[in-house]
């Protein structure tokens, strides 16, 4: 007997249950599968691909940091030799040439030890003489008198000039530019002299020079 429904299930004879139907099957989850399968495999080669060129980036970076360490590295410094002096070389302007003399002042003074040579204002011995050179190199005029001038003694003693006490006293005088006068100047009591201070005038500068 043919099936009078082709491609379904023929019905039970009349009086018997109706069987379930098979489920269907459904084809999502192998589409599912598939897709996930599909993203893990696509996940794996992107991950192959970075390490290859991470590799390739650590292996140029290592190479440049290579370099640049062999560049840095300082190169030994030439020693040169010494350049020898040229024979029958003059010596430097510094070695040969001498110090310059100090410029003269104004006033020149010069004293050394002298005799007292006692005036008729003199009061017994008790003098001290220094013979005094006052030269004048300076363009303005200077005055010279006795009351001028002082003496140090070598204990540190500063005594004033005695006017009139010395017959060869240093006159009283006005130097002009290029002069100069030598006299006694007299101090009061016996005293070793070391220094003899001049000044130009009451209120002008003061200039001093050793007895020797």
């Amino acid at each position: 007997m043919s099936n009078p429904y082709p491609g379904q299930t023929p019905p039970p004879p009349y009086g018997y249950p109706v069987p379930p139907q098979p489920p269907k099957k459904n084809n999502v989850g192998k589409i599912i599968g598939i897709g996930c399968g599909g993203l893990i495999g696509l996940s794996l080669l992107l991950a192959a691909c970075g390490a290859i060129i991470g590799g390739t980036d650590a292996v140029k970076k290592g190479a440049k940091e290579g370099a640049k360490a062999v560049s840095s590295v300082p190169a030994a410094p030439a020693v040169s030799a010494p350049a020898a002096a040229p024979q029958g070389s003059a010596p430097a302007a510094s070695e040969t040439s001498a110090p310059k003399p100090a410029a003269k002042q104004d006033v020149e003074l010069t004293a050394t030890p002298a005799d007292f040579n006692a005036s008729i204002l003199a009061q017994g011995d008790d003098y001290t003489s220094v013979q005094v050179t006052v030269a004048n190199n300076g363009d303005k005029e200077i005055s010279v008198n006795i009351l001028y001038f002082e003496v140090t003694a070598a204990d540190g003693t500063r005594k004033t000039a005695e006017l009139g006490a010395a017959g060869d006293q240093i006159d009283t005088v006005t130097l002009a530019k290029g002069e100069k006068v030598t006299g006694a100047v007299t101090v009061k009591g016996k005293i070793t002299a070391k220094t003899v201070y001049f000044k130009n005038g009451l209120l002008g500068k003061s200039y001093s020079t050793s007895v020797k």
